[in-house]
């Protein structure tokens, strides 16, 4: 029977790995994520196996310890095998973990971040497409800021759609320099779905390039210092380790409840665009939960 708890051990850590690298490369798939659900969906399911065969276990070895004529030929519970292995690959899991929720944070939110997502499942993307013309008298985009070199305008573009081409009027188009007739815009839109509306890609998105450029690195340096960190800790506490692995409701239990709400936070990131506050609170909620589990069963067990 103990052989079931060590595949559904394993297993647990294999496809929870499988989770937090999809969740963490630079592949950033708009919501909903359905590789990441089914992922995480497959890890809770292996977790529940793993509790249930280590708690079949666990019953067993105290019926048999109630028998008396067991007791009289009583054997110590074997010991644990080696855990050095474990301890890497727990300490580089949990820090993986948490910088996977914090990734989900990064990226295209709110209005902005559905609308994109609609476009992207509708086929489309950023095309460059000259201006018509120019609409009324371009002003100053930030005049308060003392900049003159960006300006705002309304333009009308000529967009080449599936249906057949159409003049399409955008408003609030920011250029460097006065927009001219002729003059080149990135503008994002579904070929094949026209309803979907025409936007401008910014010329400088300081959200796209601190995510991309800045928080996404900064996030998998940390997390593979954090893992490098934790898992000497464990290795140099591998017999707590190696106690660990065998189930106990009050160590085992109250963890995973951590863990799975850590979970039910990082959900609606991966099916919606919460606000940018909202979705970065329930990130680093949702980051801070691998943590507070560990800190759990070393305290307990």
């Amino acid at each position: 029977m103990r052989i079931w708890t060590r595949l559904t051990g394993w297993a647990t850590l294999l496809v929870g790995y499988a989770t937090v690298l999809v969740a963490v490369v630079p592949y950033r798939e708009l919501p909903p994520k359905r590789q990441q659900l089914w992922l995480l969906g497959a890890t809770a399911a292996c977790a529940l196996c793993w509790i249930l065969a280590s708690a079949l276990v666990r019953a067993r070895r105290r019926t048999a310890l109630r028998k008396k004529t067991w007791r009289r030929r009583h054997e110590p519970w074997p010991e644990a095998r080696s855990s050095h292995l474990l301890c890497w690959v727990l300490g580089f899991g949990i820090a993986l973990t948490s910088a996977a929720a914090l990734c989900q944070g990064v990226g295209p939110d709110g209005g902005d971040g559905a609308w994109q997502a609609r476009v992207q499942r509708a086929g489309g993307m950023a095309y460059d497409l000259p201006v018509q013309r120019v609409v009324g008298r371009p002003h100053p985009a930030d005049p308060e800021a003392g900049r003159t070199d960006e300006y705002e305008s309304t333009v009308v573009v000529r967009v080449p759609f599936t249906s057949g081409a159409r003049q399409v009027t955008l408003d609030g188009v920011r250029t460097h320099g006065q927009p001219e007739a002729g003059a080149t815009l990135r503008l994002r839109y579904a070929p094949k779905q026209p309803g979907l509306g025409v936007r401008q890609v910014p010329e400088n998105d300081i959200g796209s390039f601190a995510g991309r450029v800045i928080a996404l690195p900064a996030i998998w340096i940390v997390a593979l210092a954090a893992g490098l960190v934790t898992a000497i800790a464990l290795h140099r506490r591998e017999a707590g380790v190696r106690r660990s692995r065998r189930f106990e409701p009050w160590v085992h239990l109250p963890a995973a409840a951590v863990l799975a709400c850590g979970a039910a936070l990082i959900v609606p990131l991966l099916i919606g665009f919460p606000a940018t506050d909202t979705g970065w609170a329930l990130a680093c909620a949702a980051a801070a939960t691998p943590w507070l589990a560990l800190t759990w069963v070393a305290k307990t067990s």
